[in-house]
């Protein structure tokens, strides 16, 4: 695979949450869920999270080509967990968490997978699919749409983000709720998988909703016209676009949202004729 990739942390003041990491045969994006003013029992915190689940996905991935991405993204979490387990508590409800997108060339095939909100757009000979997973918007769209509509920064809307992130972790990876990357392994099975003949793919694009805002919340482009402009002018130009938006709504009026700019990573997959077998 020809790889190439951009990330953006939503501000200054705050540490990247996002991660990326490749090889020739996989790649995999992951988003790092924010934590707000809340306790996670774990003395690492989420960057560090989201980097060590991005490795390990890549070294499942890799020791058996092939493999079912629902076991890769399950082996990848146990290994995760194992390796702080002894530090820190995993049964805080604030554990750190992500979301996962992985896409891996073998074969006569493509394969994804989606977990949680992060999005996955394939050009195909005859289209664009877009492979996301927003089961969460059915169970806390109005804490959403109220923390959204706060104004940015403000004491009001930290309270709202709390609630929002509170009701969250009571509903994460339970019955019932949404499955995210975390603690708990099994979360793995509830993620959104398929796979797209190899022969009919001419692009692929990985990103997190910082990134994909540019087309499913604002509404700048079609997925075609974007992933025409990603093609040409490259992921950080993709970026930029997002942030030129954002900083022309900096009270968030046209495009009511949590932040005026969220953590922002996308990957762009050509050349994928040379996958493993």
């Amino acid at each position: 695979m020809d790889v190439s990739f951009a990330l953006l942390p939503g501000s200054d003041q705050n540490p990247n949450e996002d991660a990326v990491a490749a090889t020739a045969d996989v790649l995999v994006v992951i988003d790092g869920v924010s934590t707000s003013r809340l306790a996670t029992g774990c003395m690492h915190g989420t960057p560090w999270y989201a980097n060590a689940l991005a490795a390990q996905v890549v070294a499942a991935a890799s020791k058996e080509p092939g493999k079912d991405l629902r076991a890769v993204l399950f082996e990848a979490l146990r290994s995760v967990a194992a390796s702080h387990a002894d530090t820190c508590d995993l049964t805080s409800d604030g554990t750190p968490s992500a979301t996962v997108a992985i896409a891996r060339p073998f074969g006569d095939r493509l394969d994804y997978l989606v977990l949680s909100d992060a999005t996955i757009a394939i050009e195909t000979k005859t289209g664009v699919e877009v492979i996301s997973d927003k089961r969460v918007d059915a169970l806390v769209g109005e804490l959403s749409s109220a923390a959204k509509k706060a104004v940015a920064g403000s004491e009001e809307q930290k309270q709202r983000l709390e609630k929002l992130i509170t009701t969250q972790r009571k509903l994460r990876n339970v019955e019932g709720g949404y499955w995210l990357a975390g603690a708990v392994p099994e979360a793995a099975e509830h993620a959104v998988v398929g796979s797209v003949p190899l022969c009919e793919v001419r692009s692929i694009a990985v990103m997190t909703d910082g990134a994909s805002c540019l087309v499913d919340v604002y509404a700048l482009m079609d997925w075609n016209h974007a992933l025409r402009m990603l093609a040409v002018d490259g992921p950080g130009a993709w970026l930029r676009r997002v942030r030129e938006a954002e900083q022309a709504d900096t009270n968030k009026k046209r495009w009511p949202r949590y932040k005026v700019s969220d953590d922002a990573t996308i990957a762009l997959c050509r050349e994928l004729g040379t996958s493993i077998s």
